[in-house]
């Protein structure tokens, strides 16, 4: 969302482990160095004299999103698709408030690092042949998962259950009153990676194939597959068994899934919608898999004063 009067960018990123989302983009987060020149602009930032192409492909999965660069890239990457969603490509300076976030039960530990990652004041940079320069001005940081559903909260049911199925974690939040119990929620460390992991192996051994995350990713979001029917089978046999693992999982940490209101959200919430075994009318899916961004925006415009004029 841009300012123009004072000249200020709010940007939104979820800075996912398979992809980046903002509130209007969604692009795959590898990131790799090409040297000091590229024939193709097209998803090159140049920065610091290195080029890199950005948005092609995954980054390894990372227990540290600050260890390198690669997601400061990325950040920039987000700021100037947003930058050139609103018409902001002709080199000259504006501010920047970037709103992000983090796993709830790990937010506390890794907020000042990643506010200190983010928060770089002047940079200069040029994406696909453009010139940015910006001037991050503050960043604002909120959990993820109850971001992914801040803005439909009074449409859910007051005591809530909120399971956001990203790339390398299922997040679960509970809420009592729409606001969450710190005491309960949890975070599980095997998500969608984890799973098309597993899937191709069932395939390469039960079929001696290997196949594309992109063939996966087909299925996971539509149920629909050009693969082979034997192959089709086996992605769909593992899609069912990922999802009641996810419903044993919230059994075993407490949550009866057949009564408790629930909310899946995050590139999982199709998988769930598609393959999951439990039904009926208290589980909704926000299958949006750029919720959490559009949160982060909406949370951010709740402190618009405080950034905005100071």
């Amino acid at each position: 969302m841009y300012y123009k009067e004072e000249n200020v960018l709010l940007v939104a990123i979820d800075h996912g482990f398979s992809s980046i989302k903002t509130p209007h983009f969604i692009f795959d987060n590898g990131v790799r160095k090409l040297g000091s020149s590229t024939t193709l602009v097209d998803n090159t930032l140049e920065y610091g004299n290195v080029c890199y192409k950005t948005g092609e492909g995954r980054l390894p999965l990372k227990d540290d999103k600050t260890a390198d660069e690669d997601f400061l890239l990325l950040t920039f990457a987000a700021i100037a698709k947003e930058a050139g969603y609103y018409g902001l490509t002709d080199g000259r300076e504006f501010d920047v408030v970037i709103a992000a976030g983090l796993p709830f039960t790990r937010f506390g530990n890794e907020k000042h690092d990643f506010y200190d990652y983010l928060c770089r004041g002047r940079e200069t940079f040029r994406y696909e042949g453009q010139i940015y320069r910006i001037n991050v001005v503050e960043v604002l940081l909120f959990p993820q998962c109850y971001a992914a559903v801040a803005n439909i909260l009074g449409k859910l049911a007051p005591n809530q259950l909120i399971v956001d199925i990203g790339s390398k974690t299922i997040d679960i939040i509970q809420t009592k009153n729409y606001v969450p119990v710190e005491r309960n929620c949890t975070t599980i460390p095997e998500a969608l990676i984890h799973c098309m992991a597993e899937i191709n192996s069932s395939v390469y051994r039960r079929c001696n194939k290997r196949i594309s995350e992109a063939d996966i990713q087909q299925v996971m979001m539509t149920g629909k597959s050009t693969l082979p029917d034997n192959i089709t089978k086996v992605v769909t046999d593992e899609l069912k068994a990922f999802a009641e693992n996810v419903e044993a999982k919230l059994k075993e940490n407490g949550y009866d899934p057949e009564l408790t209101p629930t909310v899946y959200v995050g590139g999982g919430a199709s998988v769930m919608r598609l393959f999951g075994s439990i039904r009926g009318i208290h589980i909704c899916y926000q299958e949006d898999v750029r919720a959490n961004a559009i949160g982060y925006e909406y949370l951010a415009l709740q402190k618009k004063d405080r950034w905005l004029h100071g």
